[in-house]
């Protein structure tokens, strides 16, 4: 097939100053053909700058668009964004003058044309300088997110953002440019991971999400869950430990209040299938309480271990991590990572397996009822908010609360 002839992202012509720049990844053609399609149908024949790596075939063309080669340094996959990708588009978006930028991190996946419209529309009408999807997942989906991501976010800068690392974001041009200019810090680097809406809390810029119904969010493709679990959590405490001056001082708002605990559920609406997937992270726990004591004691303040000691001995009927439990070992986790007492890399390995209690037992919470799941993470990340101090005091003397 041979290729349509675009223009050079780099080249300085007399253009008209685009408004908004769609960066798309690369992508089978089909998948290619279909997307913009889907922008076509979403934003009409309204003047889109469309960025890719790929290269076009010749009936790509559509109304409307104009379309240029980018960076083939971006490597978004379909699941999150990284710093490569924010400063591909950042480089087309000051050399075309876009205002606004629509950086998707793969293919539509389902995303519902009215959220599309609602992320460009937040950013061009809204004048924000960041919007991002939030979804309404299934009770067993997300539990990274729900159990880290959200709360930490929500409780240290102050934005209740339901999914602050986005595969898919609509970005103001000082915002993407920002973001740009966070890659230096990272040379070398193109695949480490950057916090938009914690930048967005350090430069007082404005963050919202828009409904994007039941679509599922991408998956990550790597198959190592523990690896992946140690590269999401040491980006976040890395991101926290920079930015630190600023969430000690930072006003957020005041922390709301649990609301009561949700009563223990019988479980009858989990499947066999699901109970199994359940008492295997119960048992990954039970087995590493057995077998990290050590590092653990380097960590965690007599209190928490002792939790974590009845934890231990608790049936899957009865399975319960308490809240502000789980906020305090986190607080922990990351003000260790910050110390470098031991290898970051052990310390993280460590922490999965009380990950996985927290997991186990937010399924038992919910048992499989989305309202339920989502009171529970609710009541997950106010205790985050309400044990903040926690983690200041740690922070700031760590030698005083020294396990």
């Amino acid at each position: 097939m041979s290729s349509l002839p675009i223009a050079d992202a780099t080249q300085d012509a007399s253009h008209t100053p685009a408004t908004m720049l769609v960066c798309l990844p690369s992508l089978p053609t089909e998948s290619l053909l279909a997307n913009l399609d889907k922008l076509s149908k979403v934003f009409g024949e309204e003047d889109l700058l469309i960025a890719t790596p790929d290269t076009l075939p010749e009936n790509m063309q559509r109304p409307g668009m104009e379309l240029i080669a980018m960076s083939s340094e971006r490597i978004a996959s379909g699941w999150v964004l990284a710093a490569a990708d924010y400063a591909s588009a950042a480089a087309v978006a000051a050399q075309r003058n876009a205002q606004t930028v629509l950086l998707l991190g793969g293919d539509l996946y389902g995303l519902p044309t009215n959220a599309l419209r609602s992320l460009v529309d937040g950013v061009r009408g809204q004048q924000m300088d960041l919007v991002l999807p939030r979804f309404a997942l299934r009770p067993g989906s997300g539990l990274v997110n729900s159990a880290l991501l959200y709360p930490l976010t929500r409780a240290l800068f102050g934005a209740n953002i339901r999914f602050p690392l986005p595969a898919d974001a609509a970005l103001s041009a000082r915002m993407i440019q920002r973001l740009a200019a966070q890659r230096g810090a990272r040379p070398g680097q193109s695949a480490s991971l950057l916090w938009p809406v914690t930048e967005a809390a350090i430069a007082g810029y404005s963050v919202r999400e828009v409904d994007a119904g039941e679509a599922e969010p991408p998956l990550p493709q790597q198959a190592d869950f523990s690896e992946l679990f140690q590269s999401i959590t040491g980006s976040l405490f890395a991101d926290l430990e920079s930015k630190a001056t600023f969430w000690q001082r930072a006003r957020t708002r005041p922390p709301i209040a649990a609301e009561p605990a949700l009563p223990l559920s019988n479980n009858a609406a989990l499947s066999a299938e699901a109970m199994t997937e359940v008492q295997s992270m119960i048992d990954t726990f039970q087995l590493a309480y057995a077998n990290l004591q050590e590092i653990w004691s380097l960590v965690l303040p007599p209190q928490s271990r002792l939790a974590l000691k009845k934890l231990s001995l608790q049936p899957a009927a009865s399975f319960h991590v308490e809240p502000q439990l789980w906020a305090r070992v986190v607080y922990d986790f990351a003000l260790a990572y910050r110390l470098r007492n031991l290898n970051r890399g052990h310390l993280l390995g460590a922490m999965m397996p009380l990950y996985l209690a927290w997991a186990a037992s937010h399924l038992l919470t919910a048992d499989n009822d989305a309202a339920r799941a989502e009171r529970h993470i609710a009541e997950t990340a106010a205790c985050f908010e309400l044990e903040r101090s926690y983690l200041v005091s740690r922070w700031r003397w760590p030698d005083r609360f020294n396990p």
